[in-house]
């Protein structure tokens, strides 16, 4: 799963194959198939590891501390996800 992160509002947007924007409007991105998406603006990529999220879902305890899952800042030179025009 692919997110990403607006330096300028700070919002978090998930990426679908329709554009979005941050509050802001200042950075948008949307995917072009299924492993490649476009940012613009000064956002930031973020990756999901889908099988860790989805263990975690299934671990989500009814009290206490929330169940991790790994995510990460993608790469500048990720080569599935590019900069739009």
């Amino acid at each position: 799963m692919k997110l990403f992160f607006c330096k300028k509002c700070k919002d978090v947007v998930n990426l679908s194959p329709e554009e979005r924007k941050c509050d802001c409007g200042a950075s948008k991105g949307q995917y072009i198939d299924q492993l490649q998406a476009t940012i613009s603006g000064p956002a930031v990529p973020i990756g999901i590891n889908n099988a860790s999220f989805l263990a975690a879902i299934q671990k989500q305890p009814q009290n206490g501390e929330g169940s991790e899952f790994i995510a990460f800042v993608i790469p500048k030179g990720c080569s599935s996800v590019v900069p739009s025009a």
